[in-house]
């Protein structure tokens, strides 16, 4: 097959740094080692040194676009106004002045490239925000790739006191998007839209009218994050893990309440990876509650390090009440661990029966009751545990490599450039 001259936009993209931007570099640089693309990539100046001293320098046509004049104020003023790294809203918010700017710089960059047709698809692939329009989708004839994009779930109805915990307080203006410049006409003019949840594929608005894939944004780079193989029975404690930023929504006081309430959880240990607001507050719980010797807090480690922690716990306890995407739930399938979660969000698209126990969204007292049951399951059936660890890996394995998710955007790719009306 012709090799495609493909523009890839990646406005967060580094390999140094955790979130948005390793999952925007992940994906790129799954599409750059393949044989079949010829790649520009197109980052923001801030990814610049980290990118030229990776090896995907050698990969692809590096171009790192400066808005930092814009930039530069509006996230001091984000990190102002987020002093408690709480409030992602508010963050969002003040990021697009600067990435309308960055898109216009960019199409000045290519403006002349795209009008002679020098690229066969042009694809977005950061910002992850449903909410952030492409201006350059109006601007250019070439057909243009969203995705994946993910954000919008709404905050869960059983706790209404959680996203003032989280201090969102722009939420109820969220759809106020909407009305913002370039938003419809984008969606417009896109020939295909990569949808990284089925909630975020609801809110493609109806003048969107290419084809929509659903592909979680999160993968796995097996030699970065080693694939667990025979699930091993604890010799001595079982080992449950959790990871994450320590703030309300992730559940984390969850997990101490079921273990505090059972005298077979109590002799069990959970590890708790992450940092965060919330972290004094847990502490001390897991203190009152007598957990002390059970439960030990690592704050962040490094992604070795964390996948060789993984390695040597037994199951993962993530009852996170609002997830869009769940990479950490990924990382613990890849590493053999059956899961408890809450049926709800990015990780029960993840997590089927066969690899985890899904926990129904329920009332604080009902869901901790039920998270216990799930955990002392674990507990109690190592059978089951080992079944489900199989499954985990093989199902990572065939869905969430890089390397396969980057052979799924290429089919995505030729599917929109041979015209055909197909949504997967």
């Amino acid at each position: 097959m012709k090799k495609l001259k493909v523009l890839l936009i990646a406005e967060a993209c580094n390999p140094t740094f955790t979130s948005v931007p390793l999952v925007g570099y992940n994906l790129v640089r799954a599409l750059a080692e393949r044989e079949d693309l010829d790649i520009t990539l197109v980052s923001h100046v801030r990814n610049e040194a980290a990118l030229r001293a990776d090896p995907i320098a050698g990969m692809v046509t590096l171009c790192c676009i400066d808005n930092e004049a814009l930039a530069r104020p509006l996230h001091k003023l984000s990190k102002l106004l987020r002093s408690d790294g709480l409030s992602w809203t508010i963050g969002t918010a003040l990021g697009w002045p600067s990435y309308m700017l960055f898109e216009y710089k960019v199409y000045q960059q290519f403006k002349q490239a795209l009008t002679a047709d020098e690229f066969d698809v042009v694809h977005r692939v950061t910002p992850l925000s449903p909410t952030m329009g492409s201006p350059l989708a109006k601007w250019i004839k070439t057909p243009m790739v969203l995705g994946p994009i993910n954000g919008g779930l709404p905050w869960p109805k059983d706790y209404p006191e959680l996203r003032a915990q989280e201090k969102e307080w722009l939420v109820p203006l969220r759809k106020a998007y909407r009305l913002l410049p370039y938003f419809r006409s984008t969606y417009k003019h896109l020939k295909a839209v990569i949808a990284g949840s089925k909630h975020t594929a609801t809110e493609i608005p109806a003048v969107f009218r290419g084809q929509t894939w659903h592909m979680p944004e999160n993968g796995i780079d097996p030699a970065k994050f080693t694939l667990g193989r025979v699930w091993q029975a604890p010799s001595g404690r079982f080992r449950f893990i959790t990871v994450g930023r320590l703030v309300p929504y992730k559940g984390v006081d969850l997990v101490l309440e079921a273990m505090a309430g059972s005298d077979l959880l109590r002799q069990a240990e959970l590890l708790v990876v992450g940092d965060g607001p919330q972290r004094q507050a847990l502490e001390k719980l897991a203190q009152q509650r007598g957990l002390g010797d059970a439960v030990r807090f690592a704050g962040w480690v490094q992604q070795t390090d964390l996948a060789a922690e993984m390695q040597q716990a037994h199951a993962l306890a993530f009852p996170s009440l609002r997830e869009f995407g769940g990479g950490v739930v990924l990382e613990a399938m890849a590493s053999g661990l059956p899961c408890v979660i809450v049926d709800y969000g990015g990780p029960a698209e993840l997590v089927d029966e066969q690899c985890g126990i899904l926990v129904n969204m329920a009332p604080r007292e009902v869901l901790i009751a039920n998270v216990r049951k799930a955990m002392e399951a674990m507990v109690q059936n190592h059978a089951m545990c080992a079944a489900m660890s199989l499954a985990a890996i093989a199902k990572v394995r065939a869905n969430y490599l890089w390397s396969v998710k980057a052979g799924k955007v290429v089919d995505i790719y030729r599917t929109v450039l041979a015209g055909k009306n197909y949504n997967k």
